[in-house]
């Protein structure tokens, strides 16, 4: 820990003392003023363009207009400036090597819509009571980065030292892609963003607090990424790239992508490929259980882990628009991966006084292999006025999957199960939404969304009598047949008006959940529920003065339980263990109130807001021993949680030279199960620092670190922890080639995350064990014309509202189901 802070000590000083943070060429400084009345014009954005396309360096000038740009080298360029309500300013320029005051200039208020192609450039950032929004086309440096090296400039977001993307420090958070889920960015969304140019995406949304247009799903946040909408013209771009990670497990991945575009027609594929051996270094954990109410009163167990995983996966996106009026997208997307796992370990069952009562030993092989796809048709008319849009949407989804257990127990146990896993998902959902901004003031939005799922999940406990005799009782098949259906509409409203703004409206779901149940032993049997739910939503913005925001907001959120959480099916394969779902479990919902304030300026922006989460029918896991010792794990609605908190974050960028982020997230949170007698409140913090600064021409060095608490949640607490990392990278070929190293935790090879629980049938500790010490090489090309997009429709399909039944979110509680 010391290291580290003497590492990061030392990096400041050594920015401090760079020469070149020092020096003035090639820089171009000056103050616009209003061409009528001489005053200055505060927070124009200031552009510096070559060729009078290529945007090479922007900034916003100050309350009083004064601005500086520092161009890459010395030469003729193009200054350009634009102001809302301003014509827009061109100006070529000769930037000497010793830099160039060009004093006051002038712009001239009004707008010129003639013959004129008006170019807007906003600023990089913007927040309102629902959302802060970075502009990636907007930053310089967007043409030659990937997406996490931009992801690390946007306000509430991180990342870690393993290159996992945070959200005001915590990872319970939703990723979409212009407005709908996407599972390739869901499930491997730090490959992508590895990969993934920058310049495909034009904005970043971080969506604290969602309003009604977005389905009632999660509690954490949603990153939601704008692709690129151009103008129509013929030209293509693309990229490849490959990584590998070394040292103790190693990872290697590949990804291309390519976009391209003929007047009204265009077309974007990507792919991504992965593996990940973890064979090399295994993983280990320790557990030590006390069953207060049980003669098998305590349980030690031991675990060796190794394992392996690849993966897949293939986008392709299509856009034609025949008129400015009419536009029609197909989005589709084909995923595939497999994993597999090994495991040796031991267990000892001890009497009160620790006698030996059962030792045996295990070992098993599990293997999972799944494929899925998605296709999506949407339509989008627009109304002759920006923003009045009709837009319908039809996705079709189907993800299979694959499992396979082969656990073998000897010594005390001596028998072989056998565990066949099947499980299929399809889905359809239609949507339609309507928005219409009334006037310069109103604004009212509407929309219609239909949900059809079919989930089907087959178990099948098999004999083998090649170790022992296997327990009769473990011979069994479960099949469930799940059908849901969600109707949901939506309607709000919202106005501007000078320094206020405000949005209003509400969701009104109904949902119908029906299951067909086939097991071993009993007769077959159904089972269904009911749920409706009113969403509202209710937000106010006050703008004292230009990039200042203070705003309130009210909404509720749900959290819908996946089929694993209500099937019956019990798996006893562990002997010591029972788990099984809840078919009576109800959308948990959750209310959740926001105060934020946030300051954006051309060097420097800040957010901080004060939160709170309350649930009265949390969804949670939960665990109890009974009078055999054996603990049982599946899921209740009568958790009753409360969460008060903070977060906020601070960034720094005075030029290109320099970018540091800081972000913090803390809270107090309290979980009460009655009717278990379960009670867990905890206090937790978190924070995450990341600094980048130019070395020399084309190279930057990366520095950064996080620290935790740990999280809690119901019966349990985890222990803190502290991670960090530095990397270089240097680019060639005019930016187009980028070469980057990156090395994680380098004077630290394990890591052991410990945790602790307390309920009043039993106690214990847990403790994990594994290599987290990792060197990683990148190296991606980028080629073609620049600014090829695919067109995108103003709103398309999002559904992400099932709890997969996991536990997680560090730095805060422990809300709902868990992370998805």
């Amino acid at each position: 820990m010391q290291k580290i802070h003497y590492l990061l000590l030392s990096a400041v000083l050594l920015l401090c003392l760079h020469p070149a943070a020092a020096q003035q060429t090639n820089t171009l400084t000056g103050t616009v003023t209003d061409a009528a009345s001489g005053n200055a014009v505060g927070y124009a954005t200031v552009s510096l363009l070559r060729d009078s396309t290529t945007v090479v360096a922007a900034a916003a000038a100050d309350a009083d207009g004064r601005f500086s740009l520092k161009a890459p080298e010395a030469g003729d360029y193009t200054l350009g400036i634009t102001m809302v309500g301003y014509t827009p300013y061109k100006q070529d320029v000769k930037v000497p090597a010793s830099g160039k005051a060009l004093g006051k200039i002038a712009i001239t208020q009004g707008v010129d819509v003639g013959d004129v192609v008006i170019e807007v450039q906003k600023p990089l950032v913007m927040a309102d009571a629902e959302k802060t929004t970075y502009s990636v086309e907007d930053d310089p440096q967007a043409s030659t980065s990937t997406l996490d090296e931009i992801i690390r400039k946007v306000p509430q977001l991180s990342l870690d030292g393993d290159g996992n993307v945070l959200l005001n420090g915590q990872s319970n958070y939703k990723i979409l892609l212009n407005g709908r889920n996407s599972a390739t960015m869901s499930n491997n969304f730090k490959d992508v963003i590895q990969s993934m140019p920058a310049s495909q995406i034009s904005r970043i949304e971080v969506i604290t607090n969602p309003s009604t247009k977005y389905e009632a799903e999660g509690v954490g946040g949603i990153i939601n990424l704008i692709t690129q909408k151009k103008k129509q013209f013929h030209g293509y771009n693309g990229s490849v790239g490959g990584s590998v990670t070394v040292l103790d497990n190693p990872a290697y991945n590949g990804n291309a992508n390519v976009s391209v575009q003929a007047g009204k027609f265009a077309a974007g594929i990507m792919g991504y490929v992965g593996y990940y051996d973890g064979g090399r270094t295994p993983s280990e954990s320790e557990s030590w259980q006390e069953n207060y109410n049980s003669d098998n009163r305590y349980n030690r167990s031991y675990t060796e882990n190794r394992g392996s995983s690849r993966y897949g996966n293939v986008g392709l996106d299509m856009s034609y628009q025949p008129d400015t009026l009419n536009l029609i997208t197909l989005n589709g997307w084909l995923w595939l991966g497999r994993s597999r796992y090994k495991s040796l370990g031991t267990t000892s069952i001890l009497d009160p006084d620790r006698n030996p009562l059962l030792e045996y030993g295990s070992r098993s092989l599990q293997k999972w292999n799944y494929t899925g796809g998605s296709v999506a048709l949407n339509y989008e008319h627009t109304f002759g006025k920006e923003g009045h849009t009709l837009t319908v949407s039809d996705e079709v989804q189907a993800n299979p999957s694959t499992g396979f257990a082969d656990r073998v127990y000897n010594d005390g146990l001596n028998y072989r199960a056998l565990q066949d896993q099947d499980s299929r998902m399809t889905g359809n959902t239609v949507q339609i939404d309507y928005a219409n901004p009334l006037s310069k003031h109103h604004k009212i939005e509407a929309g219609l969304k239909h949900i059809y799922r079919n989930s089907t999940s087959d178990t099948d406990n098999k004999e083998s009598d090649d170790v022992g005799a296997f327990p009769e009782d473990k011979k069994r098949f479960t099949g469930m047949d799940y059908r849901q259906h969600v109707l949901g509409i939506y309607a709000g409203y919202g106005f501007t008006y000078t320094k206020w703004s405000g949005r209003a409206g509400a969701r009104m779901e109904r949902t119908w959940n029906d299951a067909d149940v086939e097991e071993t032993g009993k007769e077959a049997y159904s089972f269904s529920n009911r749920q409706f739910n009113v969403v509202p939503y209710l937000s106010i913005t006050f703008i004292p003065k230009v990039s200042h925001n203070l705003s309130l907001s009210y909404t509720q959120r749900l959290q819908r339980p996946g089929i694993y959480m209500l099937s019956p099916a019990v798996d006893d394969t562990d002997p010591t263990r029972l788990s099984y779902g809840n078919p009576e479990l109800e959308a948990a919902v959750y209310h959740s109130l926001n105060l934020q304030y946030s300051h954006y300026a051309a060097k420097w922006s800040m957010t901080f807001s004060l939160n709170t989460f309350l649930s009265n029918n949390n969804m949670s896991s939960y665990s109890f021993s009974d009078t055999e010792g054996i603990t049982n794990s599946t899921y209740s609605n009568d958790v009753r949680s409360r969460s008060y908190g903070f977060n906020g974050s601070f960034s720094f960028r005075p030029s290109e030279k320099l970018n540091l982020s800081f972000s913090y997230n803390g809270g107090y949170s309290q979980n009460d199960f009655d009717a278990m007698d379960i009670h867990t409140d905890n206090f937790t913090f978190s924070q995450n620092l990341n600094l980048d600064f130019a070395l020399w021409k084309q190279a930057r060095f990366m520095l950064g670190e996080n620290y935790s608490t740990g999280y809690s949640w119901l019966g349990s607490k985890s222990k803190g922890y502290y991670y960090y990392y530095m990397g270089v990278k240097q680019q060639f070929l005019k930016k187009k080639l980028d070469l980057s190293i990156t090395c994680s935790n380098p004077f630290e090879k394990y890591r052991k995350n410990k945790s602790t629980t307390d309920t009043p049938t039993y106690g214990g500790w847990s403790e994990y064990r594994y290599a987290c010490r990792s060197l990683y090489f990148r190296i991606s090309y980028r080629f073609g014309k620049q600014n090829v997009g695919v067109k995108r429709t103003a709103r398309s399909i999002s559904n992400d509202d099932m709890s997969s039944g996991a536990q997680g979110g560090g730095g805060g509680a422990s809300q709902g189901g868990g992370a998805q």
